[in-house]
């Protein structure tokens, strides 16, 4: 039941060895870069062309509410003076120690009949002090009531986390260990997962024909939940632990808990097993983590939110809600949707070639607004297809779920909700423009745009993706709101809040930073948009169409700049 780590390496080290078709190379990864018909490894030393690449590299695990739970601990490889193990038994969460307001206890794993590993394990957002963990340690050998010689000490930290996990957008290269989520949650264990995983590697579970399109990501499952719910007590009630666990194991025979940690027990079974533990801890973990998973990530359920509230406005005081929500929108317009697309341009050139930059910047504008000059029909669908992409790929950076086939389509289904539904406004606008209108009955208008919802909702199930399913219903509520609100409540309150966020998150920023270092680029590009246009006050629809116009000019050299940036993180 133990397995020594430098006793694995070693007789790994010499199969490697053994083999003269193998290298054992130690230098410092710096890049992975597919190829079409290679891998290509920049190290710090040389290049390397390859099939395959598998990756083992730790990561730090983003976690989405507060910090996440550490697993720490502290064993002790002692010899003792007399035989008091029994060499085929041990002891697992002995919870019979204080638990210093943290889930706290102690295992005992015999290799001889005076020898064992005694080690202490500690879950909770602080790492395990070294003078408690020696004071425990202590007294749980004196209590044994014999002499001791420590042989040896281990110390370590687990994070336990359900965003370790991390794939290449190439399935040719394939995460294992930790990087490919083997590592349980909730308990720490990792290597009959790691086994196993590594069992089917070799069976070539994973053929090269994936290598375009990668799904490799362990979609979330019940026993998810059952891992979400239970690191939500340990991060927020530490002190829980101790009775949740021995319950669990008082309650029900040890080999179907073993089951049921490794993911292989009944639904039925769990039922029975939830109803035989503290059930309001786990309600209050419900009730309360669903609290700080909205508030962790606002731009999740803002659009929802605000749409919904804005339903209600109009249904009690007509035209209120589309009043208040507009003025919402202006607001936010202005203090994340425009800065959010200029602080780009300050990562790709940096403030000693700032100027340079903008007038680049304002120069692909002026090209885009000429090509919707020639030719409306054309601009038009060109912003809708390079929108779509950008607006996918940033969503599937945020959710998780990294796969160029699947930003595209996200973003083709969610521009068609938007714009299929309000086709009579779109027509208005379009004639402003000179572009052709979409002849669609209005029984031809819901049957499309119901399919779109259904796929998407079919879609967002099938990948167990909870912020997919919210944004696609924010979406269908502003199926029943203006175009103007529809578009903006996605716009601005999702995609730029979300952006806004991954700029701040990657480079360290604040928001009055962020907000100093956009001005040059929200300046010029609102200079640029009265020059070009004359803002007629006075004529909404004009207003509109411009804005579209301004908003496609704006956005090509964004969305060029923001997808070398999620290409680098």
């Amino acid at each position: 039941y133990m397995i020594e780590s430098v006793a694995l390496y070693n007789r790994t080290r010499e199969l490697i060895k053994s083999r003269r078709n193998i290298s054992y190379v130690r230098t410092t990864l710096e890049h992975i870069g597919p190829h079409s018909s290679f891998i290509e490894l920049t190290t710090s030393e040389n290049k390397y062309q390859v099939k395959k690449v598998y990756d083992s590299r730790a990561l730090l695990p983003k976690e989405v509410i507060a910090t996440p739970v550490l697993q720490s601990f502290q064993g002790w490889r002692v010899t003792f003076d007399k035989d008091v193990c029994v060499p085929n038994e041990m002891r697992l969460m002995d919870f019979s120690i204080p638990q210093n307001n943290a889930t706290q206890f102690m295992y005992v794993l015999p290799t001889t009949k005076n020898e064992a590993l005694i080690e202490m394990t500690r879950f909770d957002r602080t790492v395990l002090p070294e003078e408690l963990a020696r004071q425990h340690l202590k007294n749980y050998l004196r209590a044994m009531g014999c002499d001791y010689k420590i042989n040896h000490i281990e110390r370590g930290v687990i994070p336990m986390s359900q965003h370790g996990e991390n794939h290449h957008r190439d399935a040719r290269v394939i995460s294992v260990g930790s990087r490919a989520g083997k590592i349980k949650s909730t308990t720490g264990y990792a290597f009959k997962s790691m086994f196993e995983h590594a069992q089917e590697l070799v069976q070539d579970q994973y053929p090269p024909r994936l290598a375009r399109l990668s799904f490799a990501q362990k979609l979330p499952n019940r026993f998810a939940l059952y891992d979400f719910l239970l690191l939500y007590i340990l991060k927020f009630r530490p002190n829980w632990g101790k009775e949740i666990f021995e319950r669990l194991f008082q309650k029900q025979p040890a080999h179907e808990v073993f089951e049921f940690l490794e993911e292989r027990s009944t639904f039925r079974w769990e039922v029975q097993m939830f109803a035989k533990l503290p059930i309001f801890k786990f309600l209050w973990s419900v009730l309360f983590s669903t609290i700080s998973y909205v508030f962790s990530a606002p731009q999740r359920s803002l659009p929802l939110l605000v749409g919904s509230c804005v339903l209600l406005l109009n249904y009690f005081f007509p035209g209120a809600g589309n009043a208040a929500g507009l003025s919402v929108l202006i607001v936010m317009l202005f203090i994340v949707g425009i800065p959010h697309g200029a602080l780009d341009g300050y990562i790709a050139q940096g403030k000693s070639k700032l100027l340079p930059f903008v007038l680049r910047y304002l120069t692909i504008m002026l090209l885009v607004i000429l090509l919707w000059m020639a030719s409306p029909l054309t601009g038009l669908v060109t912003f809708i297809c390079y929108s779509a992409w950008h607006f996918g790929q940033t969503d599937l950076k945020e959710w998780g779920l990294s796969s160029t086939f699947l930003s595209s389509l996200w973003g083709a289904l969610l521009l068609g909700v938007i714009l299929i539904s309000h086709t009579q406004e779109m027509n208005t606008v379009f004639l402003q423009m000179n572009v052709p209108i979409l002849d669609l009955a209005p029984e031809t208008v819901v049957l499309v745009t119901r399919g779109l919802i259904l796929v998407s909702i079919i879609l967002g199930i099938c990948l167990r993706s909870v912020p997919w399913l919210i944004s696609i219903i924010a979406i269908m509520v502003g199926t029943q709101l203006s175009l103007a609100l529809s578009f903006g409540l996605y716009f601005v309150l999702q995609h730029s809040v979300t952006g806004w966020n991954h700029l701040k998150t990657s480079q360290e920023w604040t928001n009055k930073s962020m907000w100093v270092r956009s001005l040059p680029f929200t300046g010029g590009a609102m200079v640029l948009f009265l020059l070009v246009f004359h803002f007629d006050k006075n004529s909404l629809l004009q207003w509109s169409s411009y804005s579209l116009v301004f908003l496609s000019a704006l956005s090509l050299p964004h969305i060029y700049f923001m997808s070398r940036f999620y290409q680098k993180t």
